[in-house]
C-alpha cells in the first residue's frame, strides 16, 4: 500500500513518492546531572525533549515546479496537522524545520530530497476521541459505577495512550446540587460550594418561563396594531414574527411610517405570578439562545429581547443588529432604561458560523453555540458577552420590577435581503430572591449540565462560562497512561448521582 503524507491539509504525495520516513521511537530525553566529587554523577532530574520526523522522497513532476510547489505546502509558520496514511489515527502538531534538501539527478528528470519536521510536543495525539460514558461503561474505555448512598461516582478510565492526556467532562445534574469535589490521582479541583445548603430559611429563585416546555413560544402572543417598540420607535412594529425550524424567526416585514426605518413582528408576555401572587421582579434573569448567521454578504436584519416594567417602559434589552448592507459586519448591542435610556455599550461581530479559518470567527452565536444570559440585581444590570458579564449601575432601576418581556425580530426598509439565520432558539426567565419559604434552588439545577475542559482550564453551566466557580487551591488535571481512577462527590443533601460522560485523546510518545 503507498504511504501518503499530509501537512496543513495538503497531501504532498501527490507530489511526490516517498522513500523514506524516520519516525523513532518517541521523544529524546535531557538529563540533568551533576558530577559527585569521586566517581560517577548525581541524578538530578529529566525532561523529554522535542522530536523529529525526516521525510526522504523522490519528485515526479517537473523538478523547478515541485519544489517550489513542496516548499510553498510546507511553509507554515504555525503548527499544522502531520500525518501519515499507516497512522490513520494519529496526527501530530508539526512545522517544517529548516529547507528542504533537494539533489538533482543528472538525468534532471527526477530529484531527491529530504523534509524535517518538528513536532515541539515531541508528542503524537489521536484524531479520534475517545468516549466513557453509561452507555459503554465497563468497555475498554473504562466503568463508571455511580453510588446511590451518597450520590458519588466512582469512574475507572483507561488511557491507552503512552503519555498524560487531558480529559473533557461532563456532569448532568440529574438533582440539584451546589458541589462537586473531583480527584485523580494528578490532582483534584472543586466546584461551586460544599457548605451550600440544599433549603434553608432565605429568598428563592423561581422559574416563570422555559422555552424547553414551550418550543413554540406559543406563551408569548403578537403585540396589537400600533404598539411601539419598547426601546426604538422607529422600527415598526405592524409585521410577524413566528416559529420555524428552531426557533422564532422573522415572517413579513408590516407597514412602516414615513419616518420609521425598519419592520418586522413582535410578540410579548406579561411574566407569571410568583409563588406569592405577585407579578414583576426587581431581581431577575434570563437565559437564551440566539443564533445569527448570514448566508451572504450585505443580508441585514434586527431582533431584540426587551425586558420593561408593567407600562412597557424599558428596562433592559439585549440585541443583534445587522445594518451592513455589503459585508458581513453586526454588532450586539446592550441597551438599558431609566432616566436616561440608551444604549450602554455594544460589541461588533461577523456574521459568519465561526467556520475553519475565518479571521474573526462568530463565537457567540453560530449554529452550534449562542448561550447569552441578562441579569438583574436591584441597580445592576449585567449582559454576557463572550466568558463574562459587562455590568452598569442605574440607580433609579433599583426597585423596578421587570414586568413584560418582548421580541422582536425585523428587517429595514431599505434592504431586500434579510439575513438567513436570525433566531431565538431558547429563552429562560428567572425571578430571584422571591420572598418565600421553601427551598432555594441550588448552584446547578437539576438538568443543568456542567462541562470541564481540562486542557484549556475552562468550566461552562448550560453553555456560559462559569469559571468563577473554581474553588482555589484546586487544579486542572491529567490522567495518566493506563488505568486511574477518578472520584466524584457532590453536596451532601444530593444522594442522586449526576450522569457523566468523559472524553479524551490518546496522545504518544
Amino acid at each position: 500500500m503507498t504511504l501518503t503524507v499530509n501537512f496543513a491539509g495538503n497531501e504532498l504525495t501527490k507530489h511526490m513518492r516517498i522513500i523514506d520516513v524516520k519516525r523513532n521511537l518517541g521523544a529524546g530525553i535531557d538529563i540533568v546531572s551533576q558530577k559527585r566529587a569521586g566517581n560517577g554523577e548525581d541524578f538530578i532530574s529529566s525532561r523529554k525533549d522535542s522530536s523529529k520526523i525526516v521525510v526522504d522522497f523522490r519528485t515526479f513532476d517537473d523538478i523547478t515546479a515541485a519544489r517550489r510547489l513542496l516548499a510553498a505546502l510546507t511553509s507554515s509558520e504555525t503548527l499544522a496537522e502531520l500525518s501519515f496514511s499507516d497512522e490513520p489515527n494519529v496526527r501530530y502538531h508539526a512545522i517544517r524545520e529548516g529547507e528542504i534538501t533537494l539533489t538533482e539527478n543528472k538525468s534532471k528528470l527526477f530529484s531527491d530530497g529530504t523534509i524535517t519536521f518538528k513536532i515541539p510536543s515531541g508528542a503524537a495525539e489521536s484524531v479520534t476521541s475517545n468516549v466513557l460514558n453509561a452507555t459503554n461503561s465497563g468497555g475498554e474505555n473504562g466503568t463508571i459505577t455511580p453510588n446511590t448512598t451518597d450520590g458519588s461516582i466512582e469512574i475507572k478510565v483507561n488511557n491507552k495512550g503512552t503519555l498524560p492526556t487531558f480529559p473533557k467532562i461532563k456532569l448532568t445534574n440529574v438533582s440539584e446540587n451546589g458541589y462537586f469535589g473531583i480527584v485523580g490521582v494528578k490532582g483534584l479541583m472543586a466546584l461551586g460550594n460544599i457548605n451550600e445548603a440544599d433549603g434553608v430559611t432565605n429568598p428563592k429563585s423561581e422559574q416563570l418561563y422555559d422555552s424547553n416546555t414551550d418550543s413554540s413560544f406559543s406563551k408569548f402572543k403578537d403585540v396589537a396594531v400600533g404598539i411601539v417598540n419598547p426601546q426604538n420607535s422607529l422600527y415598526g412594529t405592524n409585521g410577524t414574527i413566528s416559529f420555524q425550524s428552531d426557533g422564532l424567526r422573522f415572517a413579513t416585514q408590516g407597514t412602516m411610517s414615513s419616518s420609521q426605518i425598519a419592520g418586522g413582528g413582535m410578540k410579548v408576555m406579561t411574566l407569571p405570578a410568583d409563588s406569592n401572587g405577585h407579578v414583576g421582579a426587581v431581581n431577575f434573569y434570563s437565559h437564551f439562545n440566539l443564533f445569527a448567521w448570514a448566508g451572504a454578504m450585505g443580508q441585514t436584519g434586527i431582533l431584540q429581547i426587551l425586558f420593561t416594567d408593567i407600562n412597557d417602559k424599558l428596562v433592559a434589552g439585549y440585541g443583534i443588529t445587522k445594518s451592513d448592507m455589503s459585508g458581513n459586519s453586526a454588532k450586539c448591542s446592550f441597551w438599558v432604561g431609566g432616566n436616561t435610556p440608551k444604549e450602554y455599550t455594544s460589541f461588533g461581530f461577523e456574521t459568519n458560523n465561526a467556520e475553519k479559518n475565518q479571521k474573526y470567527p462568530n463565537n457567540m452565536f453560530n449554529s452550534s453555540t449562542g448561550d447569552a444570559d441578562f441579569l438583574k440585581e436591584g441597580a445592576s444590570l449585567g449582559f454576557y458577552w463572550y466568558g463574562s458579564r459587562k455590568s452598569i449601575y442605574v440607580p433609579e432601576l433599583e426597585n423596578v420590577e421587570i414586568a413584560k418581556v418582548y421580541l422582536y425580530i425585523g428587517q429595514f426598509k431599505n434592504s431586500n435581503k434579510f439575513i438567513n439565520n436570525l433566531s431565538i432558539r431558547g429563552l429562560n426567565l428567572m425571578k430571584n430572591n422571591v420572598s418565600v419559604w421553601s427551598d432555594i434552588p441550588n448552584r446547578y439545577a437539576a438538568g443543568s449540565v456542567v462541562e470541564i475542559d481540562m486542557e484549556n482550564d475552562k468550566i461552562f453551566t448550560n453553555g456560559v462560562a462559569t469559571n468563577k466557580d473554581f474553588v482555589k487551591g484546586g487544579n486542572f488535571f491529567s490522567l495518566p497512561p493506563g488505568e486511574s481512577t477518578l472520584l466524584i462527590s457532590q453536596s451532601t443533601f444530593n444522594h442522586t448521582p449526576p450522569q457523566v460522560e468523559l472524553t479524551w485523546k490518546e496522545n504518544y510518545l
